[in-house]
Formats: C-alpha cells, structure tokens, sequence
C-alpha cells in the first residue's frame, strides 16, 4: 500500500511528488518574472558595498581563527586536548571509525549474551 500512517506523520509519495511539483511550478514562476535587463559578466555581477572601493579577495577573506576567536579562546583547554588526535590524514580517521565501531560490536554481542 501507498499510504504509510504513524501516531506521528502521514506518508504518501504520490501526494508529495505532486506537491513537489506545484512548489517547483510557482518557484519558477516567481523566478521568470524577475528582471530582464541582467546582463552577465557586466559592472552589474560586481559586488556593492555601499559605494565604498571593494578590496581585493585576500583582504576581505575573514579566517576562521578570527571569526570563532572567542569560541577558541574560552573552550582552550577542550581545544588542546581534541585537535591532538586530529592529525587530518584520512587513514588516521578509518582506524579510528573501525575501532569505535569493534568496541560497539563487542559491547553489543556481550549484551547479547548476558
């Protein structure tokens, strides 16, 4: 059967597809009535702000130290403490995974057993 019913939710993929379509139907009219006049690759695509010189890429990328600065500076103890296992080499990160996941193997056939 089609209809899928729960004490929490209603499921009927013909009734979504259906009203997947009619979102995407009134998207797409909304977006073809927008402004004609674009013109890609012109001063128009350039960014604004505010009449001021934009400055170049490098000077108006915010690093990530900077943005959580705060964030980094009040949990420092937990940072030092977890970005040393964080070596960023994906092996490291497999070993890890399938070791978590023989620990929950084991605990999982123990509670099985007992």
């Amino acid at each position: 059967m089609l209809i899928g019913q729960s004490g929490f939710a209603f499921w009927n993929p013909i009734v979504w597809v259906i009203a997947f379509i009619v979102v995407m139907a009134i998207a797409f009219f909304f977006r073809s009535r927008g402004q004609k006049k674009y013109k890609k690759d012109t001063a128009q695509t350039k960014i604004f702000l505010s009449g001021e010189e934009v400055p170049e890429a490098e000077e108006r990328h915010v690093r990530a130290d900077n943005v959580y600065w705060g964030f980094f500076e009040t949990l420092k103890g937990y940072y030092s403490v977890i970005l040393r296992p964080h070596t960023g080499i994906i092996n490291d990160y497999i070993i890890w995974f399938i070791a978590v996941i023989a620990v929950i193997a084991i605990i999982i056939f123990i509670a099985g057993v007992v």
